[in-house]
């Protein structure tokens, strides 16, 4: 999962991303407190955000990683003779279902 947030400069407004090991708002106050300086990696603006302002985002890293594997997993097992080898084509599919549900908790859940 990946977290993003917006420039608050009226002329710039995109999307920064910052990397947290925290998976819900409570383990990122613990890391980083409520409130977080940033600088904007457009327009080098200093934001001062409050965590309730970062939103989750599906990390696609995970998911190329994940297809890769799944490719490997089945050429190997299907040149052993495995024909069950092609059920290895649903890994991507898991990864992904699980990287969405972790986004899903961490958008849900706000501080006060």
């Amino acid at each position: 999962m990946k977290l993003s947030y917006y420039c608050s400069s009226l002329s710039c407004g995109k999307i920064n991303y910052i990397r947290v090991d925290a998976d819900n708002r409570y383990d990122l106050k613990d890391e980083i407190g409520l409130e977080f300086n940033e600088r904007c990696k457009h327009c080098g603006k200093h934001t001062k955000k409050h965590i309730n302002r970062l939103h989750g985002e599906v990390n696609n890293i995970i998911l190329v990683i994940a297809v890769l594997i799944s490719i490997a997993a089945t050429l190997v097992l299907w040149h052993l003779g495995f024909i069950w080898g092609a059920v290895t084509f649903g890994i991507p599919f898991i990864a992904w279902q699980i990287e969405k549900k972790k986004v899903s908790d961490f958008n849900k859940l706000m501080i006060n």
